[in-house]
């Protein structure tokens, strides 16, 4: 496993970090066995996976909730990185809440969720339209100043908003959406963070499973949990571009004796200034093909050449 040092934390933390969006189950997240999640949890602790990153809403709670009882059960606090988040309400228009009140509380059930007294990364999880991010940006440099926290990130943030929460804050993480299909931050943002030593926890990067294929082969469904709503992929022109570059790049991968997933996980860990890739997996089965990424990262030629099929799958997007 490949590590990297991530100011202000004194430990470095794994090149792949786990993400637990689907232990959340049910509706929205897709059926989820616990006792599979603690083996998925397991598994990547055994292989030097030291980030595990989760959030409330993950379930509402049960995401957090696992995850401490595992860290608790195995007595590994101290082995263990956790990123957590906070700034979304189920009740709320928009599922957005960033007021005092509300981040309080939260912090409050996620420690206790968790089983821990700190948390090592605490990340705003959206901005909230109805609340100045100064006003945000207060609280947790309020929850970062009592040693609630042990580092200040915010996730889905643009340039300027960064800006302004950092007048008020230190910021020292950034959880961005970064994939193959989904370069976004290349341009701005990530020159951005190098440039202020902001740290880069990259999450999403099969885009939804995308990556994986699954959904390019014959007579395949759609996901039926939250991505069917939030992803454009699996309408036109997307798909079907999206679909000609996957094919490209599966060559790719079997010619660097890896799977198309591998790949592309190893692809966005070579990002500049991406210190942490964030990979979920539903079985062991699934982490140990991730894992395999952090071993496996294609040569520049492979790499260039797997830019040229996301830039001409652009260009038709």
């Amino acid at each position: 496993m490949i590590y990297n040092s991530v100011a202000p934390l004194k430990e470095k933390i794994s090149a792949l970090g786990l993400g637990t969006w689907v232990f959340g189950g049910g509706r929205w997240w897709g059926e989820q066995e616990d006792e599979v999640s603690n083996a998925v949890m397991a598994a990547a602790f055994s292989a030097g996976v030291n980030l595990f990153d989760t959030a409330p809403f993950y379930g509402f709670g049960r995401a957090e909730k696992l995850v401490g009882g595992f860290i608790a059960g195995n007595r590994i606090r101290k082995n263990i990185v956790i990123s957590t988040k906070l700034g979304l309400d189920p009740d709320a228009p928009g599922f957005h809440n960033l007021k005092r009140d509300r981040m309080k509380k939260e912090i409050e059930e996620s420690l206790s969720r968790l089983g821990t007294d700190y948390i090592d990364i605490y990340h705003i999880h959206w901005p909230d339209p109805a609340v100045p991010v100064g006003e945000s940006a207060k609280t947790m440099r309020g929850f970062y100043e009592e040693g609630l926290i042990r580092s200040v990130g915010v996730s889905n943030h643009s340039v300027s908003e960064m800006r302004q929460f950092m007048e008020v804050c230190p910021l020292h993480f950034l959880q961005p959406p970064y994939s193959m299909f989904n370069r976004g931050i290349e341009e701005k943002i990530l020159p951005f963070c190098v440039k202020n030593g902001i740290s880069v926890l990259a999450y999403s990067p099969l885009h939804g499973g995308m990556l994986t294929g699954k959904f390019f082969r014959e007579g395949c469904i759609p996901p039926r949990d939250l991505r069917r709503k939030s992803m454009k992929d699996f309408s036109e022109p997307f798909y079907s571009a999206e679909k000609k570059a996957f094919r490209e790049i599966e060559k790719l991968a079997a010619d660097c004796g890896i799977t198309p997933s591998a790949f592309a996980l190893a692809w966005a860990m070579r990002g500049k200034g991406v210190n942490c890739v964030l990979a979920g997996a539903r079985t062991p089965e699934q982490l140990k093909e991730n894992l395999t990424a952090a071993e496996a990262i294609p040569n520049k030629a492979v790499l260039s050449q797997a830019d040229k099929i996301l830039n001409e799958m652009a260009a038709k997007t």
